[in-house]
Order: structure tokens, then C-alpha cells, then sequence
């Protein structure tokens, strides 16, 4: 699973870092030829890309096409790569991993082939995407939903379910009934409150969340 999480969120964040615009196809292969000149897959898959980069332009592709196909064929040749060097190095440890002689923290990719391409796609990642003002300004509004949720859900479930006022009463009543039924069935010690906050927050989807903030915050207003 770590080798999993490696090789697709490495490759697909840098898919998406340039699919959202936020850097070129063009400036992801700089980036790799300027962080290892020298390691042989890096190389490899440069090689592989530029050249579908090419094919794709005789086709008279609009640049945000290009951009976007020519992103779709690194994707497939750099998971290629890490599939196969992380299956490598697995086959040859698969006895001390089984047998549990194999060193603490290791880990496949890390110690394959394919070490240096996963570290310099993270490396992109983080400069052209994570810290991309868009992203920076996506994570603030979530981190606001979250704790302005969080907020709401805790002034209702911290009276133990049946608070005085009519607006949490109405935010304790839009918890899940079976989150709600396992909370009745438990001591109802401080643990168990917490844990059902954790619990309807972490069973929402973005939209769902964000919907359901907006909805709670305006009915908070009016009763205000």
C-alpha cells in the first residue's frame, strides 16, 4: 500500500498540478532534467515523453491538448516504471518481508529503480502545486468549513443531545440517526461525544459539508 500511494500520488498530483494549469508539461520535464541529470529512469521517461510530445504535435493539437495528452503518456510510461521497479524490489525481499526479518521502514519504492523519479514528482508537486496560491486559498476555505462545522455540531452535542436552544437542537437533529443511536447506547462520557463529532464530520462529502455549513451559519444568523 505505501508503494501504492508512492507511485499514484507522485505521478497523478503532477498530472493534475498541470492539468489545472498551474505549471506546464514543459516545466515538469525541466524540473526532472534539472533535479537528477544523471539517474537513468529520470532520463528514460523524458526520453519516452518528449517523444509522444512530438508525435502528438504533427497532429496540429491545440497547446492546452497537447499539454493535456502529452501529460496522459508521462503519467502511463512513469507508473510503468514504478510498477515495475517496486515489483522488483518486493520479489527480491518477498522472503524477509515474510518471515519479518526485513528493516524497519522499509519501503519499496524508495529502494528501487525508481527512488529518485518519485522524490523529484513530490518535489514538483509541492513547488507547482501545494504551494500554488489557488490551492493555498482552496485549503484555507476548507480548514474555515471544517472548524466552522466542527463548532456548530459541538455546542449541540456537548448538552448531551438535548440543548436548550432551538438552533442546535435543529443541528443535533441533522446528525445521523444511527451516529445519534450509537451515542444513546454509550455512557455518554465526554470520549463518546467526541467520537460522534469525529464521526459525522468525517462521513461528509466536500459538497455535502459545505452545504450543510452555509445551511446551519444561516439559520445561526437569523436566530441571532
Amino acid at each position: 500500500m505505501e508503494a501504492c500511494d508512492d507511485i499514484a500520488y507522485s505521478i497523478i498530483d503532477a498530472e493534475d498540478t498541470v492539468k489545472k494549469g498551474y505549471a506546464s508539461f514543459y516545466d515538469l520535464l525541466d524540473f526532472l532534467v534539472s533535479f537528477d541529470k544523471q539517474d537513468t529512469v529520470i532520463r528514460e521517461v523524458i526520453k519516452a515523453a518528449r517523444k509522444k510530445n512530438r508525435e502528438f504535435k504533427r497532429a496540429q493539437l491545440s497547446s492546452r491538448e497537447l499539454n493535456d495528452i502529452s501529460m496522459q503518456m508521462f503519467r502511463v510510461k512513469a507508473i510503468t516504471e514504478m510498477v515495475r521497479a517496486a515489483t522488483d524490489v518486493f520479489v527480491g525481499n518477498v522472503d524477509k518481508i515474510m518471515n519479518g526479518s526485513i528493516e524497519p521502514g522499509f519501503e519499496l519504492i524508495r529502494n528501487s529503480r525508481c527512488a529518485q523519479l518519485c522524490k523529484a514528482a513530490k518535489d514538483f508537486d509541492y513547488r507547482y502545486g501545494f504551494q500554488h496560491k489557488e490551492v493555498l486559498k482552496l485549503e484555507l476555505q476548507g480548514n474555515n468549513y471544517i472548524k466552522g462545522m466542527m463548532t456548530m455540531l459541538w455546542r449541540a452535542i456537548s448538552q448531551d443531545g438535548k440543548p436548550d436552544n432551538p438552533f442546535e437542537r435543529y443541528v443535533f437533529g441533522e446528525i445521523s440517526e444511527n451516529y445519534r443511536r450509537v451515542y444513546d447506547d454509550s455512557s455518554k462520557s465526554d470520549y463518546a461525544k467526541y467520537q460522534l463529532l469525529c464521526d459525522t464530520i468525517s462521513g461528509m462529502t466536500e459538497s455535502y459539508l459545505i452545504k450543510k455549513h452555509d445551511e446551519f451559519k444561516s439559520l445561526k444568523n437569523d436566530a441571532a
